[in-house]
């Protein structure tokens, strides 16, 4: 009698054990799919920060920082409450598009470097695919 009752309880005690590990096992999975949703959604987050800046972007050539030692800048009238960009691009424009309020059409990357000297407001970008308005 207390060898059946010895092997109930062992019984019991491995059907209690089996269904503890089932459920570990469950939130688990179910935990690791969670988390691979959230990385895909920000992998698709920075792909559309990355299209900002795709496409032509409008702005104007401006040589207003010139007397404080900055070349020319280029203004983007951007919607919103950023309001007005400065842009300092990386390389000197060409010298025909480097005529102040000269209004062209351009791709641009944010740099993240130190502004040149000079240059106290605006952030530094390569220009790319200038053409004039």
């Amino acid at each position: 009698m207390i060898k059946k009752i010895k092997t109930i309880i062992l019984i019991d005690f491995k059907l209690h054990f089996m269904k503890k590990i089932f459920l570990y096992v469950i939130i688990i999975l179910f935990l690791n799919c969670s988390c691979k949703t959230q990385k895909i959604n920000s992998s698709n987050v920075k792909k559309q920060e990355q299209d900002i800046y795709k496409g032509k972007s409008f702005g104007k050539v401006s040589h207003q920082y010139r007397t404080g030692g900055c070349n020319s800048v280029i203004i983007v009238s951007m919607k919103g409450p950023a309001g007005n960009v400065t842009l300092i691009p990386k390389d000197k424009l060409p010298d025909s598009f480097d005529v102040d309020g000269m209004e062209i059409f351009f791709d641009y990357h944010p740099l993240k470097m130190p502004n040149p000297s000079g240059c106290v407001e605006g952030i530094p970008a390569e220009i790319t695919n200038i053409l004039k308005k």
